[in-house]
Parts: structure tokens; C-alpha cells; sequence
């Protein structure tokens, strides 16, 4: 494990308790602190660094959750070791960042994954057979919500302003695309803050219109701080009927306030993707064994990116943006 912050410490209670036919043997971090505390409690070896982990000869694959701005440096240092990536979104900063990582697993020879979860949620799953299998018809408009409990607070300016886009939005971005099994060719969005602005350091809020080849279009908000619950709800509109995840009962009203309302809420996304996050990495460790391509690939990884970074584009512009 490199990285084992949040989710990098989730992905490695699930590698060393969740997943049977893997070892934990070593997890890095740059807080010495945390790596230490990480290492022990799940039994591992905390190494002082990145490189020293990739140079150990008894490492077959890595999981790399590290802040994005290392994602491209750690998962071409894992490639050039020869190790098999697992790497967390978005794969890369920019675009080139992700062609030179996806080219150095080519070199390599090794399998590259990256950790959309929703693909292997159960309820996303369904859905996407259901949606592929035809009975509803052709898919006619993605609808997706994605609202945080919490907001970050820093000094303005103090993230960048597509964050919200690369690190929240684009499990939306992936999804709809993997949903309605089409590549997007046209991308409007805003960003806002609606939060305190004194305290917020970056936008909060985005909403992304995109067009798909075919004639489909998807509307997607990404929000930090609802407050009330992690919020995540999806629906496709297809020609003859509706799949829709998450949700609530058709009452003429509903309120939501925090901690009153119990039922379709989460307090984060630990807790609503707990099984997806295993189900990946039990994916991913099959996958070592069985060196057969991964279900979600550089290219998937590469293109939520490309639709990420077009709307950041598109919010500064206030023009439709093609994706490169």
C-alpha cells in the first residue's frame, strides 16, 4: 500500500482481512506516524518510502492511494519495479500525466486498475444489466447526484478549483459513461461555492451537463458539505422505464435535516461502499493470478479524467468543451 490515509487505510484492512488470497506485506506513507500505526495494526512492514517498497523483490502488485499529485510519479515507479497497479482516481493531474502512466504499464507488462468502486457496487451493477440487457430500450438520460456530508475548509484558493471535479464528480463522470455504454462528445458545466466562502477553498458545488455520441445526455451535481448525509442517487431514463439507485419513497414531501432521517442515507462513503471497495481489490488480486485485462482500465481511468478536466474548461469558459 502506498498511501494509508482514508481510503488507502480501508484498502488495506480490506487487503490483509477481506481478500483472502492476498498478503499485506508492506504500506508506505509520508507521515511516519501513520504508516507506523497502519503497518501494526494490520500486520505489515512499514516501509520509509515509496521507492523502498517497490524495491522489495516479494511484492507482486500495488495499491496506490496517495494524494493525487504522486498518483503518476508512484504508479510509474510500480511499473518500472514491475509491480501491478492498482491506482486510486483520478489516475493522473492532467492527460499527459495519465498517457505516461498507461504507456508505462504497456512497457512493463503489467496490469493497470483503477478504483472506480461504483462499477462493483450491487446496485450499479444491476443496473447497468439491466440497462445493457435492452428490455427498457435505449437509454435516453443519466441523472446523478453525489453530495458529501462535509465540506473541506482551508483558505480560499487553497485547492484548485477542478478538485471537486477530479475527486468527486468523476465517479459520475466514469459512471454515466460506463452506464449508458457510450463516449461523451460534448461537456457544459459550472462550479460554484454556495458554502462559506470565508472558509471554503475551492468550489463546492459543480453541475455537468454531458451529450453522448448517440443522442443520450446525463446531468450530474457533485456537492461538498449537503450537511445533512452523504447523499448518492442515480437514475437512467431509458425509452420504456427507469432504473434508479438510491432514492426515496414517492411522498408528497421530504425533508432532510441531519440525524433525522435514517433510511437510503450514509454518513460517508466508507459506509455506502463498503462491499464495492472489497469487491474491487478482490477483482484486482484475481486478476494478478489470472492476468486477464482488468474491468476498469487505464483508458476507462484516462477518459473520466478527459470528461473532468473538459468541464473545469467548459465552468471557465461558460462554452461546450469536447473532451480530448
Amino acid at each position: 500500500m502506498i498511501g494509508v490515509g482514508l481510503m488507502g487505510r480501508r484498502h488495506a484492512e480490506n487487503l490483509a482481512r477481506h481478500v483472502s488470497d492476498a498478503r499485506l506485506l508492506a504500506v508506505t506513507d509520508a507521515d511516519e506516524a501513520t504508516r507506523e500505526r497502519v503497518a501494526k495494526e494490520f500486520g505489515a512492514t512499514a516501509s520509509a518510502s515509496a521507492l523502498a517498497l517497490l524495491e522489495r523483490t516479494d511484492v507482486r502488485a500495488v495499491v496506490i492511494a496517495s494524494p493525487k499529485r504522486f498518483h503518476e510519479e508512484h504508479a510509474i515507479a510500480a511499473a518500472k519495479g514491475g509491480k501491478d497497479i492498482f491506482l486510486e482516481k483520478p489516475m493522473a493531474t492532467s492527460l499527459e500525466g495519465a498517457d505516461r502512466v498507461i504507456a508505462a504499464a504497456q512497457k512493463a507488462g503489467v496490469r493497470l486498475q483503477v478504483g472506480f468502486q461504483r462499477r462493483y457496487d450491487p446496485a450499479y451493477a444491476e443496473a447497468r444489466r439491466l440497462v445493457s440487457g435492452g428490455a427498457l430500450g435505449r437509454p435516453l438520460f443519466y441523472r446523478g447526484i453525489n453530495r458529501d456530508l462535509l465540506a473541506p475548509v482551508g483558505p480560499p484558493g487553497s485547492m484548485e478549483r477542478s478538485d471537486i471535479l477530479t475527486e468527486s464528480a468523476i465517479h459520475d463522470l466514469d459512471g454515466a459513461r460506463w452506464m449508458m455504454a457510450d463516449e461523451v462528445v460534448g461537456v457544459h458545466a459550472t462550479l460554484a461555492i454556495v458554502g462559506d466562502r470565508a472558509t471554503s477553498p475551492t468550489s463546492d458545488l459543480t453541475m455537468v451537463e454531458l451529450a453522448f455520441s448517440r443522442g443520450a445526455v446525463a446531468h450530474i451535481e457533485a456537492m461538498w458539505g449537503a450537511r445533512y448525509a452523504y447523499d448518492i442517487r442515480s437514475e437512467i431514463l431509458c425509452e420504456n422505464g427507469a432504473v434508479m439507485v438510491g432514492g426515496f419513497a414517492q411522498t408528497m414531501l421530504t425533508v432532510l435535516r441531519a440525524g433525522e432521517r435514517r433510511d437510503d442515507l450514509y454518513p460517508g462513503f466508507l459506509e455506502r461502499y463498503a462491499d464495492a471497495y472489497v469487491a474491487e481489490l478482490r477483482d484486482f488480486v484475481d486478476g494478478v493470478f489470472d492476468r486477464r485485462p482488468p474491468a476498469v482500465t487505464g483508458d476507462d481511468g484516462r477518459r473520466a479524467l478527459a470528461i473532468a478536466l473538459a468541464a473545469d474548461r467548459s465552468a471557465a469558459t461558460a462554452e461546450l468543451v469536447t473532451p480530448d
